[in-house]
């Protein structure tokens, strides 16, 4: 029989693990702090540790605290990549959330145990001796906690490229060097801003997002860089600005190709400077923020038609993370979607439908142009027009005409080639085309997208809206 010792506060999820654990066999000792385990036990006599993050978090010298134990799996109730990081490097056989499903976690419990050897009964004198293997070992974790980190930020992926893409945010990540990201729209971009922020030296700072997109262009100055009273009409105290509120932290321009031409020119001053000066104000504010950018646009072709700064560009260009399409994703594109599929079950308080064949089919044979949040908001379709036994490919009703437009389409709706066009002359194409006869909530619903998202992508584009009593 295995004896295994949990160790969490009285209010931790991980203390329910100790009944269940004990239904399957195992002999199960719970503690409510190392200090408790260490007075009532011999921790060496265990064969694994359940070790709840708080618990580590309050204590002085970890590896000093849990020399000579058993193997040990850490669950935290606030997951994050340098946490998850820190427990593998430190011995961690495996860093899970808490809550946890039962079976995943005694699946963990029980590999644990099985590809264990017990070295921490072994009585041994010589601390050099475990030199090599600790650092050996501490690689393979590394490695380990590298990939469970890209997924605990909502990125999944085993393809090459995205392994690469994950392999660069680690080195990058514990700069200050400013990072580009290059992707589609809806391929995670936020996300990977994230991941460099949480794996970061600021990570205990703000990490402020903003949409350059989404902002009116006579409003994104004051809200980057804050406005003095009575800068302009309306202005009627002075404010902040969310370059401000990134400070020591990291700031995250989300569409930076939107960013008007005078707002770029306050933006470069803050990289070369290091300060801000609010609209309307004299003094400038010394302020330590580390920028990263993202945008789906070619930048080079903006600079040479004016509409984006040559000289800040080679400003953000300094590191460069480019994230591939979804249809470029081979397998991956089926393990996202299994994910997605369970988030909605879960999401809409429906029961676990299977990922059956049909399904993963229709998922493969679609090019997904709006990547990602296209393939989650179909598959939310999906889950709620199903039947409660079974997820149907038919429910994910997806936009084939966007890839081969209806035979009843007129003449005149197919004067515009889409073969070999860019993503967003493709999109451009099918709102002109299609706006007159479909509601705004139709467009976004076609498109996979939100309407929010429909709206920035026409401001964007400068398509216009034809009027309509769409709410």
């Amino acid at each position: 029989m295995h004896h295994i010792m949990i160790i969490c506060p009285e209010d931790s999820p991980l203390k329910d693990a100790d009944r269940w654990l004990s239904r399957y066999g195992f002999q199960v000792n719970l503690s409510y702090s190392l200090e408790q385990a260490n007075k009532y036990y011999e921790l060496a006599d265990f064969d694994l540790l359940l070790i709840d993050q708080v618990i580590l978090a309050a204590l002085e010298n970890t590896q000093s605290a849990l020399a000579g134990t058993p193997p040990r799996l850490v669950l935290d109730a606030r997951p994050s990549l340098n946490n998850g990081i820190d427990a593998m490097a430190m011995g961690a056989k495996y860093y899970l959330p808490l809550p946890t499903d039962s079976e995943q976690l005694l699946k963990h419990v029980i590999d644990a145990l099985e590809n264990t050897t017990p070295q921490h009964k072994q009585n041994t004198e010589s601390e050099p001796e475990l030199a090599a293997p600790l650092l050996f070992a501490r690689s393979e974790k590394e490695e380990e906690a590298e990939n469970l980190g890209a997924l605990d930020s909502g990125i999944i992926g085993n393809c090459p490229p995205m392994q690469e893409l994950f392999s660069d945010i680690r080195k990058v990540a514990g700069t200050d060097v400013t990072v580009l990201i290059r992707g589609e729209s809806g391929t995670g971009k936020e996300l990977v801003a994230k991941a460099l922020h949480n794996l970061s030296t600021r990570h205990d700072n703000p990490l402020i997002s903003v949409n350059c997109a989404a902002i009116p262009e006579n409003l994104i100055e004051s809200e980057l860089f804050g406005h003095e009273k009575g800068a302009f009409t309306g202005a009627v105290s002075a404010r902040d600005g969310l370059i401000f509120a990134a400070d020591n932290g990291t700031l995250f321009l989300d569409e930076i190709g939107e960013l008007p031409l005078e707002a770029q020119a306050r933006l470069l001053r803050v990289l070369q400077e290091g300060e801000i000066r609010r609209v309307g104000a004299i003094q400038s504010t010394k302020v330590n923020v580390r920028l990263v950018t993202a945008t789906h646009r070619d930048l080079i072709d903006m600079v040479r038609k004016g509409y984006f700064r040559e000289d800040l560009y080679y400003r953000l260009y300094v590191m460069e993370l480019l994230i591939p399409p979804l249809r470029e994703r081979s397998d991956d594109i089926s393990m996202i979607a299994k994910f997605l599929l369970e988030k909605a079950c879960k999401k809409h308080n429906r029961a676990a439908l299977d990922y059956n064949k049909e399904f993963d089919k229709a998922i493969r044979a679609h090019n997904w142009p709006g990547n990602v949040r296209e393939l989650e908001n179909a598959i939310e379709r999906a889950v709620i027009l199903s039947p409660t036994h079974r997820v149907e490919a038919a429910n994910l009703k997806l936009a084939s005409h966007l890839a081969s437009p209806k035979a009843n389409t007129t003449s005149a709706e197919l004067s515009t080639p889409l073969d070999g066009t860019t993503l967003d002359d493709y999109f451009k194409h099918f709102v002109l085309t299609h706006q007159h006869k479909m509601t705004e909530t139709q467009l976004a619903q076609s498109l996979g997208i939100s309407r929010k998202s429909l709206w920035e992508r026409r401001q964007k584009l400068g398509i216009p809206k034809k009027v309509t009593n769409d709410k």
